[in-house]
């Protein structure tokens, strides 16, 4: 179940007519645009009374995922009626994943935090402490079948969430009168582009300067790190993650995962695939493919080991990282990699650089540590 879990969170690591009146508010809809250098998925548009901020849909080309418009508490400005007006900066909110809730309080935006899903796998101190004491934070239960009495009781401004394709929409969410947040972010392509949507939440939380302050440092720190892995005189090959049921899941070679092994100047075996999610294969394929990489690196919950990834599956005894004991681990239920990851690639790509290239020791490595017996 642990594994499970740490596997589902990973997969979270990829015009019309109407009144005189909206007709108005679409002509003054033309702005400024924000720039955005590396998000594929997000258009930010700034107006004279709001913000337009629109989401493709990363599952149906040329189609709009949700059109938000942010206004002032203070104005009264007038937005068309084909989206969803929000007023920010956002006092109350329930946030539903660990690594969104994690970038508020890297944005200094934490106290705006009401209500939160999946408690037990958010490694945030101030959160679990401030939900425990029973001051300002409400357990929301689980993301999937979260305790709508309770939210509406919170009385929130919105609720920030991550969509799945076919999910079936919000339907009992949209029900309770708060504006759903779709916080696609993880589909973008690369680790840069993914990270840049702090902008857009930024917003939402009048911490707008923050959130570009911060995506300067994580933008200007990865990309000395991938200049620097560009000098190492070695390169060794990664193995990603391990079996889930009868398949293997791996990022596909033009996933965020994917690019980050490309920018870390990596050998990954799939590196000329041309898929932006993950892609499965049978234990066989990954024999074939991956058997004689350098190294493999994993999640996990709870107490493991060399022995006890071995009694999950016979198999692995074939691999080469596991005969030469090159397996590395990040423990997700204690190391809090989910939540730092999304918003500081930087900080993987140096534990990756490391793993790859290990003549270039650039730092003790954050995440991950070498498995045991």
């Amino acid at each position: 179940m642990h594994h499970l879990s740490a596997f589902i969170l990973a997969l979270l690591l990829f015009a019309s007519c109407g009144s005189p009146h909206d007709r108005t508010a679409r002509k003054k809809e033309k702005g400024a645009k924000t720039e955005l250098r590396y998000a594929q998925n997000i258009s930010i548009e700034r107006t004279g009374g709001y913000i337009a901020v629109r989401l493709l849909n990363p599952w149906k080309k040329n189609t709009l995922l949700h059109t938000y418009y942010l206004v002032n508490r203070n104005s009264r400005a007038a937005v068309p009626d084909d989206g969803t007006k929000i007023t920010v900066p956002l006092r109350r909110s329930v946030v539903f994943t660990t690594a969104h809730a994690s970038l508020l309080e890297m944005l200094h935006a934490q106290k705006a935090i009401a209500g939160v899903a999946d408690l037990k796998y958010m490694l945030i101190p101030d959160i679990q402490n401030r939900t425990r004491k029973g001051e300002d934070i409400r357990d929301c239960g689980n993301a999937m079948q979260p305790d709508i009495e309770r939210i509406i009781d919170l009385h929130a401004d919105a609720l920030l969430l991550s969509p799945f394709e076919n999910s079936g929409g919000h339907d009992r969410l949209e029900e309770t009168g708060v504006p759903v947040i779709e916080c696609a972010d993880y589909m973008e392509a690369s680790a840069l582009g993914r990270a840049e949507w702090m902008k857009f939440y930024g917003l939402l939380y009048g911490k707008e300067k923050e959130a570009d302050s911060l995506f300067s440092l994580v933008e200007r720190n990865y990309k000395a790190l991938s200049r620097k892995a560009k000098t190492s005189r070695t390169k060794r090959s990664i193995l990603p993650d391990r079996k889930v049921g009868a398949v293997w899941y791996l990022p596909g070679g033009k996933s965020s995962v994917g690019l980050l092994y490309k920018d870390a100047q990596g050998g990954y075996a799939y590196s000329d695939d041309t898929h932006s999610g993950s892609i499965s294969m049978p234990f066989e394929t990954i024999l074939d493919k991956f058997g004689q990489s350098d190294f493999w690196v994993l999640c996990y919950n709870g107490d493991f080991s060399r022995r006890k990834l071995l009694a999950e599956y016979q198999g692995y005894a074939a691999l080469k990282p596991y005969r030469t004991e090159e397996i590395y681990g990040c423990k997700v239920d204690s190391v809090p990699y989910f939540e730092e990851v999304s918003w500081r690639p930087d900080w993987l790509l140096a534990d990756l650089i490391q793993l790859f290239h290990p003549d270039l020791h650039i730092a003790p490595m954050r995440y991950y540590r070498k498995l045991k017996d």
